[in-house]
């Protein structure tokens, strides 16, 4: 009976916290991922090299295994936004990060704040690099997604 009862809240609580588009499968489909800048107006980019795994796996856990946040809150304007591109399903997705918390498709999760802040100066380490695209640059992407 014991084991009937953990089956049955493993899948409960499985089902709860399932996000309804973003899947196991999804993070294997990234295969690049544009940190936008917060005027727009360029984005960091990260493909197959050390940051994008380490973004790539933390957007990834983010979504599949954290907990949703209990405040209902998100702070859009201060926020980071990321688009995840998926060209094999040719589809993209829209990551926020702030603080402590990580929003996708309407659901707020709550995250570790240091690995946010860790991310956030990846991405300042990589601007003061230099290694932004421009708004050119940014725009064309977008339009070989669909967002523009």
């Amino acid at each position: 009976m014991f084991k009937l009862l953990l089956i049955c809240f493993t899948v409960f609580t499985t089902h709860v916290f399932a996000n309804d588009v973003y899947d196991s499968n999804t993070g294997k489909n990234i295969q690049s991922i544009y940190w936008l800048s917060n005027n727009q107006d360029g984005a960091v980019v990260y493909a197959r090299h050390h940051g994008f795994f380490q973004l790539k796996n933390f957007v990834d856990t983010a979504i599949l295994t954290s907990n949703l946040a209990k405040s209902t809150e998100f702070n859009f304007k201060e926020a980071e936004q990321l688009l995840l591109m998926l060209p094999s399903a040719k589809k993209w997705f829209v990551v926020y990060l702030a603080k402590d918390q990580l929003s996708f498709n309407g659901k707020i999760y709550s995250v570790d704040a240091n690995l946010v802040k860790e991310m956030v100066e990846m991405n300042s380490y990589r601007k003061n690099k230099g290694d932004t695209i421009s708004r050119k640059s940014l725009t064309k992407a977008k339009n070989k997604f669909g967002l523009s």
